[in-house]
C-alpha cells in the first residue's frame, strides 16, 4: 500500500490542527490565528491556480498586513505549487527558517497503560502544563484555542502525578489520517518516559479509530524526540520550513 504524500500530511494537519481563520485563495491556504506559532499562521501553496505568481505573493502579503500579522509561507518539500516559489520568495527578500521534520507510521494498537488517562475533550488537566511549556502568555493563549477546536474524533491523554498533570498529549484524525499534537512534559516530570505512555496511549486511540497512518511534526533539532518517535516506528517522510522576510 503507497502510504500518503507530504501533501496529503499538510491537508490532514490544516484540519486537524485547526487556525481560526482558514481561507483558500489561487490553490494556496491561507491561516489566521493569533499570529505566535507558526502552522497556523501561514500561507500553505499546496496547489496552484494562479497566473502571476508575484501577484500571488503579494495578496498574502497583503492578506496577512489586513490582520496585522507579518506574512509568512510554510512549504514542505514535495508538496509545494508551483515549484519555483521558494526561489521568487528568496528575490523578494524572504528567508527560510525553522526545518521540522514530518513523520509518519504505520498505525497500530500498543499495550495502553493504565495510569494514563484519556479524554474525548480537552480537560481541565491540560491547562497547567500547556501554560507550563509556553514561551509566554500568548503562545499559551494560541496553543490551547486550537486544541479547543480540534475537530473528532480527537483524544487527549493526561498522566497525573501528585494530583497535577505531569505529562499530556493529543490526537485527531482526518479521514484515514491521524495526527499527533502537543506531546508536553512538565519540567520537573521528564526523563521519567511518560512522554513514550501517553504516545502509545494515543497510538492505541487512533487504531481504535481505524485510521491508517499516524503523522507527527517535530523540529529536526530535538534529537531526544525524535529518537523515541523513531523507536516507535515513526519514520522520516519530508521536512517543512516557515519562509519570512527578516523582522525589522
Amino acid at each position: 500500500m503507497i502510504g500518503p504524500s507530504p501533501a496529503d500530511i499538510d491537508r490532514a494537519t490544516i484540519v486537524a490542527w485547526p487556525a481560526a481563520v482558514t481561507e483558500e485563495r489561487n490553490g494556496w491556504i491561507y491561516l489566521a490565528a493569533g499570529g505566535v506559532t507558526g502552522r497556523v499562521n501561514a500561507a500553505w501553496p499546496l496547489a496552484w491556480h494562479g497566473d502571476n505568481l508575484d501577484a500571488a505573493i503579494d495578496d498574502v502579503e497583503a492578506w496577512y498586513a489586513a490582520r496585522n500579522l507579518p506574512a509568512r509561507f510554510k512549504i514542505t518539500d514535495g508538496a509545494c505549487a508551483p515549484e519555483g516559489l521558494p526561489e521568487r520568495l528568496a528575490q523578494r527578500g524572504y528567508a527560510c527558517v525553522m526545518p521540522t521534520l514530518v513523520m509518519t507510521a504505520n498505525v497500530r494498537a500498543a499495550s495502553a497503560p493504565g495510569d494514563v488517562r484519556l479524554y474525548d475533550a480537552l480537560p481541565a488537566a491540560f491547562d497547567a502544563v500547556i501554560r507550563e511549556t509556553s514561551k509566554d502568555d500568548a503562545e499559551y493563549d494560541e496553543r490551547l484555542s486550537i486544541a479547543l477546536r480540534a475537530p473528532q474524533p480527537a483524544a487527549f491523554a493526561v498522566i497525573e502525578r501528585d494530583g497535577r498533570a505531569a505529562a499530556i498529549g493529543m490526537c485527531a484524525a482526518a479521514g484515514n489520517l491521524a495526527g499527533i499534537f502537543l506531546m508536553r512534559t512538565a519540567p520537573e516530570a521528564r526523563r521519567q518516559g511518560l512522554a513514550r505512555l501517553i504516545f502509545r496511549a494515543l497510538m492505541t486511540r487512533c487504531a481504535a479509530w481505524e485510521t491508517q497512518t499516524a503523522f507527527l511534526q517535530v523540529d529536526d533539532h530535538n534529537a531526544s524526540a525524535i529518537a523515541l518517535y523513531e523507536s516507535e516506528g515513526f519514520t522520516r517522510l519530508t521536512t517543512y520550513r516557515f519562509w519570512r522576510k527578516p523582522a525589522g
